[in-house]
């Protein structure tokens, strides 16, 4: 078999970069899984680019927005039949000044929340941003996993036909406070997502809010607990084919949306000339009432 294709971006200051020896690991497990590696440093993103690529990633852009046109591409790509792995940190698109979101929300359901998520550990009673996760939901990503760990990861927030992929259980999140120049917390103790995968045309998409999981790091890095695993599976799920039957599933739904769209332009449409309807009637009915149409200004001008 051909060797499946994947095209890591670095056109938007992305920090997952596998020519740093931080990612070195990565790029050797990449290797190792037979799969055919390039990569994009200066050129934006284009349905031309992204031809002949099986694989995506996107590792946490900063500093840095992607366009409308790069948008459409990447979301063309992954309709078509593309993977995308999308990869944000703590803070999300607001402390590291970018535009994921534009991304992954409107189009796929997942939205990267302007958070940190943190964990009471037994050691300190204050708090941790270090997360080992146990609660995985049944998916291809997650089999045969056990424990995984993060560190400094925002929580994620799904609808459409996203689904979680695993948990962090009795955490919180804080949000930082421009104006007070510091972490604040937001909600208490809840269960919140921190991988999220879907499902879109002939495409995947897998959102992850943590990019230390890629990395060498020896508490928190790609070689710690089934974090290894985790990302194999990853990949064998993308070069998994999507069904046919639930590509169909997914076309009966985006008609669905584009009939309700529909609709409710329908209805704006009709209010519009119900508005115009008696707008003409009012007209009509001074113009053929000077009196009545002397009195009105009157009280116009009063």
């Amino acid at each position: 078999m051909p060797k499946k294709t994947v095209l890591l971006d670095l056109s938007h200051n992305e920090m997952l970069n596998i020519q740093e020896e931080e990612f070195s690991d990565f790029f050797e497990l990449m290797k190792s899984l037979n799969l055919k590696i390039k990569i994009n440093e200066n050129k934006n993103i284009t349905e031309k680019q992204l031809q002949n690529i099986d694989i995506l990633i996107i590792g946490n852009p900063i500093d840095n927005y992607f366009s409308s046109i790069e948008i459409k591409s990447i979301v063309d790509f992954v309709r078509e039949g593309g993977n995308l792995l999308l990869i944000s940190e703590y803070g999300a698109d607001y402390l590291q000044k970018t535009n994921l979101n534009d991304i992954s929300r409107k189009y796929f359901g997942i939205s990267f929340q302007k958070n940190i998520v943190k964990k009471s550990n037994k050691i300190n009673q204050n708090c941790d941003t270090i997360l080992t996760i146990q609660d995985f939901k049944d998916h291809l990503a997650t089999t045969q996993l056990r424990d995984i760990i993060l560190g400094g990861s925002c929580s994620l927030l799904i609808n459409k036909n996203a689904e979680p992929l695993f948990f962090s259980k009795e955490s919180w999140t804080e949000v930082y406070n421009d104006l007070e120049n510091k972490w604040s917390k937001e909600e208490d103790h809840q269960q919140q997502i921190m991988a999220a995968s879907t499902e879109y045309g002939r495409g995947k998409l897998v959102a992850l809010g943590d990019i230390d999981i890629f990395s060498n790091d020896l508490n928190i890095g790609l070689n710690r607990l089934d974090n290894r695993k985790f990302i194999v599976n990853i990949f064998n799920w993308f070069l998994k084919p999507v069904k046919k039957q639930d590509v169909l599933g997914w076309l009966l739904n985006q008609l669905g949306g584009l009939q309700n769209e529909i609709k409710e332009i329908n209805n704006k449409i009709s209010n519009l000339i119900e508005t115009s309807t008696v707008l003409e009637k009012r007209i009509s009915a001074l113009e053929e009432n000077p009196e009545k149409q002397r009195s009105e200004k009157k009280i116009i001008s009063i």
